[in-house]
């Protein structure tokens, strides 16, 4: 059962990576030179995210975490704010992680790679040395183990996730949010190296709370 849920947690993430990034080509009809990047292969994909996919199986098989299905089990107001909640914990996590990415040791041996790109593109956004990907995405798994969210409501969070990354990452259309995490800031991240800024992925609050935040935006 664990084989054949990975295997369908794999194809599904690599398909889609392919569909909305083909999508988001097309409707910002980006330079093509945004989008000539190293593509990994499934294998090379599937280990990059091993860790995540497993997390993702056994929460979703309730082997462990707090999802539910009934929306009375925890009230119909909880579970409306319970994906801003999710969300304002994953970034935390993010925030901790990505900046511990930043460190001389991990920058150097697997950070690296996903700033090899100084001006990114949607199609960046998973680009990253495997044990990299490994690490950051328990960020975006994590919460569920301890924080209670509806199955359907979490999938969403899910989606969402995967469509931000493209967003933040899309250095053709900058847009500036005020509070958010916006493609703006995540660009002025990418344009630098191992001392860096703007380690938050959907909020800026956390960036601010520590001093790490900086608005500039680049022009390109």
């Amino acid at each position: 059962m664990f084989i054949l849920y990975y295997s369908l947690f794999t194809v599904g993430d690599y398909s889609l990576y392919f569909i909305t990034n083909k999508l988001n080509d097309i409707i910002c009809r980006k330079n093509r030179k945004t989008t000539m990047i190293e593509i990994p292969n499934i294998i090379d994909w599937s280990i990059g995210n091993s860790i995540s996919y497993t997390f993702i199986y056994l929460i979703y098989t309730n082997k462990i975490g707090c999802l539910y299905l009934n929306i009375y089990d925890k009230g119909e107001f909880y579970t409306i704010v319970s994906p801003f909640m999710y969300f304002f914990y994953q970034d935390l996590i993010f925030y901790m992680m990505h900046r511990t990415a930043h460190t001389s040791f991990l920058y150097t041996k697997f950070h690296y790679v996903h700033h090899l790109y100084r001006r990114p593109s949607s199609w960046t956004t998973r680009i990253s040395h495997w044990v990299d990907s490994n690490l950051e995405n328990i960020a975006f798994t994590l919460p569920a183990l301890f924080f209670p969210i509806h199955i359907y409501i979490w999938m969403t969070c899910m989606m969402i996730t995967l469509i931000w990354g493209n967003f933040i990452h899309d250095g053709t259309n900058q847009m500036s949010i005020k509070y958010l995490n916006d493609n703006c800031d995540h660009c002025l991240h990418h344009s630098y190296g191992e001392r860096n800024c703007n380690y938050g992925y959907y909020f800026n609050h956390w960036d601010k709370i520590f001093g790490t935040y900086r608005k500039i935006k680049l022009e390109y």
